[in-house]
């Protein structure tokens, strides 16, 4: 995007995230049953509207979702999402957790995460990129590029 260059790092991998912070899921697998599971949230500041929530589950690679930073945010304070991915605070003030609805077709997922960890994320990606700053890390060009491959009729 011209004249915004300065804002990306100088030489990171446009895959190299800006801010990683672990983090380990309680997933629901029965009504009073959870499991553990290893996951991770990444930023990335040429994706700045988004998130990525890593779960490291019984596959070579993490699943990963993909969702709005906002979504993340305002999961702290209400429900947010009405969406594939829903987020909200626990009701039990004694519970400092966060829960995560994932709407994959045919097999939902409910789980919930340490309300810190999220906190945590989010500070990093704000210092990063501010609410309302986002526009000036977006790169347009790569984004219209990306587009017109998907319009782009297969070969052959």
């Amino acid at each position: 995007m011209t004249g915004h260059h300065s804002k990306k790092a100088p030489g990171r991998a446009p895959r190299t995230p800006d801010c990683v912070v672990p983090l380990t899921l309680a997933a629901y697998t029965a009504p009073d049953r959870t499991t553990p599971v290893p996951a991770r949230l990444r930023y990335h500041r040429g994706d700045p509207y988004a998130v990525h929530l890593d779960c490291q589950v019984d596959r070579p690679t993490p699943v990963t979702w993909v969702f709005a930073r906002d979504l993340l945010a305002e999961g702290l304070l209400g429900w947010a999402g009405p969406g594939d991915v829903s987020v909200h605070p626990s009701l039990d003030p004694a519970q400092d957790v966060v829960y995560f609805w994932l709407h994959p077709p045919g097999c939902p997922v409910a789980f919930h995460a340490p309300r810190t960890a999220i906190e945590t994320f989010l500070a990093a990606s704000y210092a990063i990129v501010p609410v309302g700053g986002e526009t000036a890390y977006l790169d347009l060009e790569e984004l219209l590029v990306r587009l017109r491959s998907r319009d782009a009729p297969p070969p052959g």
